[in-house]
């Protein structure tokens, strides 16, 4: 019969009779946060608010929830992000050129880590929604320009540039709405929701590529009308962002609550505190875990997709790729939020599932590597450097940068399906990294809106630096996509070590601290305010 929870889980009491369950806050003042009205004897469970309202049944609906707002962002990215990853799913950003690929991610990543990283200052000054736009805009400038590059190769240059400037933008809004809007209970399916709608643009363009490519042959580069199409859906995201986000101040959260923002600044102010952010204690053990969390992209994009398939089956890589991240979200969602368990068992449970997911997903793919696509990659007539035997008499090679294959999903089956759940698994590993990302930060944000804008604006300008580096290495012909493999099992394995000692100081929820904010009443010590 005592309060147990303030905060958006369901309390238990005995419905024999009418009660109505007050909470007294040491900070002074009493207030109701639930009633129970006799139905039949048994247990009843009843939703709470630390708002003051009384709430039976679930969170708040409509377009000012959470849930609905987090949606909408979500179809934001399908639009723009979701798109460009479909576009970039396929290998070499669709061209038929690695050279050119490595360029306009290079410069991308390289802008982004800059502009990632301030954009939290734009974020408080301006909103989210000049983000969206301006960020939307550019994914459809980059599309364009890797379109023209066949005539004017710099092009991939600008574009990527002008990306860097407006993903840096669109990714900080993101981010920071989204670890917002969420409650300590809500974290991992708010999280799930987004990732969900967002691949499912990676998955609805791949499978568009694999369609309008599907006669293309063994030709290497997307056909114009996948360009020009993928163009019309990122313009058309920038077009709606302003008609359909609500005002973060009237969002309400799950548990009743409303999101709290601070006064910007100056903008000069806001930027000292970007830099500042570097020296919180958790952004400093979690820069390297931040740094690689991009960087396996160039070898599952260039290398594994983009040098062992044939354009339609990239396309239909790149869907089966984006909708294992669809799934993986989801289930990692359901862990996140096992209430059984507390945010530090919850937090060392999921950097488990992180490591586990890493090692079995990049280290197939890297024997897949090596071994030629288990046999499948066949050795050319010209060329017979590193070539092997089957024993059959039949010779093959390891796929690389020197040697790259044309697997077709219908031609080479069944051997080629091998590699292809490989690539699925490299799309789920990638999933689980960056949800438990977000969730983190959010954890060690607690409720600190401030700080949600900070953690994201540091996760995306230090993760975009790591890519690009990463693309930009990808031009040096000696660095082989085997090596590449290897630095990036390692890298992002070693990165979950400094992340580990950041768990014994997440904050617990409330409800699960003793001597909290606030102490519960027995039911039978109120009086009934009426």
């Amino acid at each position: 019969r005592h309060c147990r929870s303030l905060r958006g889980s369901p309390l238990r009491v005995r419905a024999w009779t009418s009660y109505t369950i007050r909470v007294r806050f040491r900070r002074g003042g009493d207030r109701t946060i639930a009633t129970a009205r006799r139905k039949k004897p048994g247990w009843t469970k009843m939703a709470t608010s630390t708002s003051g309202i009384t709430s039976e049944g679930p969170g708040p609906s409509g377009f000012y929830s959470s849930e609905r707002q987090v949606a909408i962002v979500g179809l934001l990215a399908f639009c723009g992000p979701g798109m460009f990853n479909a576009l970039n799913g396929l290998g070499n950003a669709g061209s038929d050129s690695a050279t050119v690929a490595a360029l306009a991610n290079g410069s991308l990543y390289c802008t982004f880590a800059v502009s990632g990283y301030f954009a939290g200052a734009a974020f408080n000054m301006v909103g989210p929604v000049p983000l969206f736009v301006i960020g939307g805009l550019t994914y459809a400038v980059y599309a364009g320009c890797i379109y023209f590059t066949s005539y004017h190769e710099w092009l991939a240059v600008v574009g990527g540039a002008a990306l860097g400037v407006g993903a840096g933008l669109f990714w900080t809004a993101q981010g920071s709405l989204m670890m917002a809007y969420a409650t300590p209970n809500t974290r991992g399916k708010l999280i799930a929701l987004f990732w969900i709608l967002f691949n499912l643009g990676g998955v609805a363009g791949g499978l568009l590529e694999f369609a309008l490519n599907y006669d293309s042959g063994d030709s290497a580069s997307a056909n114009p009308t996948s360009y020009f199409t993928f163009i019309g859906i990122m313009l058309s995201g920038a077009v709606l962002a302003p008609c359909v986000l609500a005002d973060p101040a009237k969002v309400v959260k799950e548990d009743g609550s409303n999101v709290q923002f601070e006064k910007a600044d100056s903008p000069g102010k806001e930027i000292m505190a970007a830099i500042g952010a570097l020296k919180d204690p958790f952004v400093q053990r979690s820069l390297l875990f931040f740094f690689a969390s991009n960087w396996f992209y160039t070898y599952d994009f260039s290398g594994f997709n983009g040098s062992q398939f044939n354009i339609r089956t990239r396309g239909l890589n790149s869907a089966v790729f984006w909708g294992a991240q669809m799934l993986a979200s989801w289930l990692f969602g359901k862990v996140a939020d096992d209430n059984s368990l507390r945010i530090r068992e919850r937090a060392t449970k999921g950097l488990w599932i992180v490591v586990i997911t890493l090692v079995f997903s990049l280290g197939p793919a890297i024997y897949d590597n090596f071994s030629g696509a288990n046999g499948a990659c066949a050795g050319r007539d010209d060329d017979h450097d590193d070539d092997h035997d089957d024993g059959g008499g039949a010779r093959w090679k390891p796929w690389d940068k020197t040697h790259a294959c044309e697997l077709d999903f219908y031609k080479d089956a069944p051997a080629v399906f091998f590699p292809m759940v490989i690539y699925a698994l490299l799309g789920a590993a990638d999933a689980v990294y960056q949800s438990f990302a977000y969730w983190l930060m959010s954890c060690a944000a607690g409720g600190s809106v401030r700080k949600t804008v900070q953690y994201s604006a540091c996760y995306k300008g230090i993760q975009s630096l790591g890519a690009g580096i990463a693309w930009l290495a990808d031009l040096n012909g000696s660095f082989s996509y085997r090596a590449q493999g290897i630095v990036a099992l390692a890298m992002t394995v070693l990165a979950c070590v400094p992340v580990a000692t950041t768990i014994s100081e997440l904050p617990e929820e409330p409800e699960k601290e003793q001597g909290g904010l606030y102490e519960p009443l027995s039911v039978n010590d109120q009086q009934d305010p009426a």
